[in-house]
């Protein structure tokens, strides 16, 4: 793994959805949609507050426990396939996120919670994949996910590079506890309307442009 000399960082992880993506929104409104076929009132505001960065099975169980019974076992299947046709026709990178993988000189990977197959159609649907080929990492690979450390320990140990010299990108609360029980550097991109009480340590952008610039001083 190429390092860049003028930086601590030798390695960048990104979040997908809300990082790279714009796909929580859009999430929602299939999550709001789907659920309502079982009876259960759940606004797409709401389930972007209680599910972002949150695993399946937890968003599930939400979902039981309002509906006050078990969910059939087609309901995740079912609920991906929508949410599958919603963001083919409708997502959108975050601003400024194609470019800067573009630019970017620091090696970067990809290490989300979400299924691969839902990562490789974010990045395809919005230009990205090519600039990830051989380096997406899914929490299914090693059945943990964030808040758990252990997806990026498992990029970092892949490609090599370790942890103190990796810095993690993140918009949601689990993303940055599990870069931090990592011991990377944690970046938040927080936008106006998507403001969390930050743990200690983190470093906050404000835009993806912001990112290289930061990463030159940051470790």
């Amino acid at each position: 793994m190429k390092k860049d000399a003028r930086s601590g960082i030798d390695l960048v992880l990104f979040d997908c959805d809300g990082t790279l993506v714009d796909s929580e929104v859009v999430v929602a409104d299939a999550w709001s949609q789907y659920v309502a076929r079982y009876g259960v009132t759940l606004t797409a505001q709401e389930a972007l507050q209680q599910f972002r960065g949150t695993s399946m099975k937890l968003c599930l169980a939400r979902i039981e426990e309002l509906h006050g019974a078990p969910l059939p076992a087609v309901f995740e299947q079912e609920l991906r396939g929508i949410m599958a046709e919603m963001l083919s026709e409708r997502l959108q990178p975050i601003n400024g996120a194609l470019e800067m993988v573009q630019a970017l000189s620091v090696p970067f990977c990809l290490a989300s919670n979400a299924p691969r197959n839902k990562i490789e159609l974010c990045l395809q649907v919005t230009g990205m994949l090519p600039y990830f080929a051989g380096r997406i990492f899914s929490a299914y690979d090693v059945q943990k996910w964030k808040p758990d450390p252990a997806l990026f320990l498992h990029a970092a140990a892949s490609l090599g590079v370790e942890p103190p010299r990796c810095a993690v990108v993140e918009d949601s609360l689990p993303g940055i506890q599990a870069g931090l029980a990592a011991g990377m550097t944690v970046f938040a991109l927080q936008s106006e309307d998507h403001v969390l009480d930050l743990p200690d340590g983190v470093h906050v952008i404000r835009e993806l442009a912001e990112l290289p610039g930061r990463l030159l001083v940051a470790a």
